[in-house]
């Protein structure tokens, strides 16, 4: 691998990426937002990532000559975690190698994809009243739609909009209720959103109620953050005057930014959104819903509610349809929310054979345990380090961010953007703390040695990186040498930062699994969800202890933002939606801060892995 940036164009989407010469496909398709699917976990053997490079393909690999045929790969198709980038390249990706499709609703018993969403737009030609034929104007529709219910406003509405349409227009019916009577036919316009509430990071897409096709996707900032970078901070401040409604506008507010670029994106009017499904950790949800927190900041952590919750739209302050509808996630507990009732429901995490760890890194980390029927899960307050916050030089993943180091006799730097770095974001300090470990620069107990103490056998261009700043603490530099502005580096106080964060992540697997019974190699699969877990490195993330050390990291998979994708199922499905609530029910909560072993699991889980 070269520090070379290359282009990178994905279809069908058109998605661009620039990453470095010699990075598998599969590494790229990540950063365009693509989780390949990828059951023997990147070893070459399942054949489910095939993809089809039809510009600038590279010589196929071993692997790849014995899974596909000498006319498929004479025709650009590769393995996308065999396939190395060798300069700019076009891919196209079929829809059966994509995880959140090859895992869409699937069980023996039911089709590959299930689209029955709680709206439906149905095009009707009523007869007109006469005196032979005095029917309601409500009974004339519940004739040709079945039973209806209606508010006051839509019956009030009604009997103008039928005339004035000649009782021919277009009905909209969510769950049984008539919400509208539109003029004209108007069912190739049925939308709904769904949105990922996270901590540091909003993300959402519109979709088509009809199809279940995605229409325009858009991410932001959380702008919560600026009242604090994780949970607890917020719930001390909505407890402040005032500052409950504050978190409640601002976080609508983004939402609603967001739901304003995507119908930019797609050129659809707002007003053509029914329904909206939004899933986040449990502070999140009743934050948004403007309501009190407080108890969460409380032994024993009770949350205000954990079913899901049905509201208008308008009363979150979403501007969609009028009387377009907004449905909340239901949570498991405390700090275990509607994020991860969406990953337990995206994955299927229940059907899968287990044991199986779905781990979903973030601010908050939510760690479930699936095991011989029995599902448990926990939260971890893993903090913003892998989100690029209380680094000293980090950054999120946007365009300058180093995301990727390799050590090769020095340090080689994989940047977003194809531009010069300004920071590292949490893939990148994973790669570089893993390197630092193997290489003996950072001490199992993480220590970041000064240069007097390094390896004697240590590469002399990695040495010569350790350096003092200007006030004598150790730093290792992985930017150029500057003069005018403090050079990318890792501290001491970042690795301390990323040893909290890893060992909050790191202890609650440990109970979880001692809880089971199950050992780490017992696991059949682990399977890492958020946004950032898609970026990083397994045999990285396993070497700083991260993952499970000592299982095959082809049982380690990548599975997306599964917060996003549970909003999706749930919107697109009314079922689905409900086993969602089932699955919640179902799930017990573990409330790490209660067990008896917590700290001193914790204190030792702050030790780096001795080796790999």
């Amino acid at each position: 691998m070269t520090d070379r940036q290359v282009r990178v164009t994905f279809a069908p989407g058109g998605r661009v990426v620039h990453v470095p010469e010699g990075e598998k496909v599969m590494e790229a398709a990540a950063q365009a937002g693509l989780t390949l699917q990828t059951p023997c976990g990147g070893g070459g053997v399942c054949g489910k990532c095939r993809i089809q490079v039809t510009s600038g393909a590279c010589p196929a690999t071993e692997a790849e000559r014995k899974l596909l045929t000498a006319e498929q790969l004479q025709a650009g198709w590769r393995l996308a975690c065999q396939t190395a980038i060798c300069g700019e390249m076009a891919v196209t990706v079929p829809h059966t190698s994509l995880f959140a499709d090859g895992q869409q609703i699937v069980t023996a018993a039911r089709p590959a994809t299930e689209v029955a969403p709680a709206v439906r737009k149905v095009f009707v030609r009523l007869p007109a009243p006469r005196l032979s034929d005095g029917a309601a104007d409500l009974a004339r529709l519940e004739q040709q739609l079945g039973p209806l219910e209606a508010d006051l406003p839509t019956l009030a509405a009604l009997p103008h909009l039928l005339r004035e349409g000649g009782f021919s227009g277009t009905a909209v019916v969510a769950d049984g209720r008539l919400i509208d009577f539109e003029p004209g036919d108007t069912t190739q316009q049925c939308l709904g959103a769904a949105v990922d509430l996270g901590t540091t990071t909003l993300a959402a897409v519109l979709l088509d109620l009809r199809s279940g096709g995605e229409l325009a996707v858009a991410s932001a900032v959380n702008p919560q953050t600026r009242f604090g970078d994780d949970v607890l901070s917020r719930i001390k401040h909505a407890a402040s005057p005032g500052g409950l409604e504050q978190l409640r506008q601002t976080a609508a507010a983004a939402v609603d930014e967001l739901i304003d670029r995507l119908c930019a994106q797609a050129a659809v009017a707002r007003g053509s959104i029914y329904e909206v499904v939004l899933a986040g950790n449990t502070t999140m949800q009743h934050l948004l819903c403007g309501v009190d927190v407080a108890a969460l900041g409380e032994i024993p952590f009770v949350p205000p509610v954990t079913a899901g919750v049905m509201l208008r739209a308008s009363e979150l302050g979403l501007a969609i349809h009028p009387r377009g509808a907004a449905y909340v996630f239901p949570c498991i507990g405390g700090f275990v929310g509607g994020d991860t009732v969406a990953g337990i429901l995206s994955t299927q995490l229940a059907e899968l054979p287990g044991p199986v760890l779905l781990v979903d890194i973030g601010t908050n980390g939510e760690i479930v345990l699936a095991c011989d029927g029995a599902i448990e899960a926990a939260s971890t307050a893993a903090g913003p380090a892998f989100e690029g916050a209380r680094i000293s030089c980090g950054m999120r993943a946007t365009d300058g961010a180093v995301e990727r180091v390799v050590f090769e006799g020095d340090v080689h730097c994989g940047v977003i953007g194809d531009r010069p770095p300004v920071g590292l974001c949490g893939s990148g300090l994973i790669d570089l703390a893993a390197g630092l470990l193997e290489a003996g620069i950072v001490t199992p107990q993480g220590r970041l040695l000064p240069r007097e103490e390094l390896p004697a056998e240590l590469p002399a261009a990695l040495a010569e990186r350790v350096e003092r700043d200007t006030g004598g603490q150790v730093r290792f530099r992985i930017g150029p040498k500057s003069t005018a502005q403090p050079p990318i580096a890792l501290t001491q106080a970042d690795v301390r930062q990323l040893q909290l964060a890893t060992a909050a992540i790191r202890a609650g697997v440990s109970i979880l699994l001692r809880r089971a019974g199950v050992a780490s190699t017992d696991l059949k699969a682990v399977l890492v969800a958020g946004g950032f877990g898609s970026f990083i490195r397994r045999s990285h993330a396993q070497r700083i202890g991260l993952l499970p050390e000592g299982l095959d990291h082809r049982r380690i998979r990548y599975v997306g933002n599964t917060s996003l994708a549970g909003a999706k199922w749930a919107l697109l499905s009314t079922r689905l939606r409900k086993q969602a609530e089932d699955l919640a029910r179902r799930t017990r909560h573990v409330e790490l801060s209660t067990d008896g072993g917590f700290q001193e699991t914790f204190v030792e889980s702050m030790i780096f892995p001795a080796s790999a």
